[in-house]
């Protein structure tokens, strides 16, 4: 009685330390900046909603392609090809909060 008891016990310590593990089944606010790379369990979970929304998905890319190009491009045109930057960026972090909404936990940004 006493093992299973002991054995329970441990059950579920492991249990509440595996539910305490911080970030689970959440994406960081710093990956959908982009200010660091995904984990694998936030890859996984990004894919799947990129998944469910591809015209959102699709929209991101296509900002990422438009990001290159402008810092390909030659030339500071009067300080316009840097804000045109920033507003590319600002846009596509707000397409990334929009998919990945559910799954990162609102810090108030």
């Amino acid at each position: 009685m006493k093992k299973v008891l002991f054995i329970l016990a441990i059950a579920i310590a492991s249990a509440n330390v595996s539910f305490a593990q911080p970030g689970r089944g959440r994406i960081s606010f710093d990956v959908i900046i982009g200010n660091r790379p995904p984990a694998p369990n936030e890859i996984a979970l990004m894919q799947a909603e990129e998944a469910r929304y591809p015209n959102i998905t699709n929209a991101m890319h296509e900002i990422e392609h438009a990001m290159d190009h402008l810092n390909n491009a030659p030339g500071i045109f009067g300080g316009h090809k840097a804000q045109a930057a920033a507003d590319l960026k600002k846009a596509w972090i707000s397409l990334r909060k929009a998919l990945y909404f559910q799954l990162y936990e609102d810090t108030g940004r």
